[in-house]
């Protein structure tokens, strides 16, 4: 076992993920190999399916454990004496992104626009106007994205101070 902050515990996470992918790729590729009659398979491979098979099982193992160890530590580290955990922490600072994306949209609008050819039946021109008060919902925008980006800069700093065993 070793220490490591949480965030070069998500890293090792990563590369082990694409560790994984290039074992099952080497796996593949020494499967199956094109020979004339008589030649020896053996010769045309470097490593037997069996061995990168076992490092396939290996990597897995240890992609488990590191999965294992980050969740726990997304659930057990707080901020600040706060209730809120990491993962907590990440899934609300996704909601108020997405919610000041919307709302930027909203913020952002012409409160009376007009259509080029949108006619009535009777020939008068058709205006779209907005039902809502445009400055809130951009100030409600900026709000936000300020609320998710001091949240985001609390998991950083959890990920560097939070320690786990790996």
């Amino acid at each position: 076992m070793e220490k490591m902050t949480l965030k070069e515990a998500r890293v090792l996470k990563a590369r082990l993920g694409k560790e994984l992918d290039r074992l099952v790729e080497k796996r593949d590729s020494v499967a199956v190999v094109t020979i004339m009659p008589g030649e020896d398979p053996m010769e045309f491979i470097d490593v037997t399916v069996d061995e990168v098979t076992k490092k396939i099982d290996d990597c897995i193992e240890r992609l488990i454990e590191v999965g294992r160890v980050i969740r726990l530590a997304n659930v057990g580290a707080t901020a600040n004496g706060d209730d809120k955990d990491i993962a907590t922490m990440v899934e609300t600072t996704i909601m108020l992104r997405k919610e000041a994306k919307c709302c930027n949209v909203l913020g952002s609008k012409n409160p009376r626009m007009r259509e080029r050819g949108s006619f009535s039946s009777d020939c008068t021109e058709l205006v779209d106007v907005t039902t809502y008060n445009i400055g809130k919902y951009a100030e409600r925008a900026r709000r936000l994205s300020d609320e998710a980006e001091k949240l985001s800069t609390e998991v950083d700093r959890l990920d560097l101070e939070t320690t786990v065993e790996v």
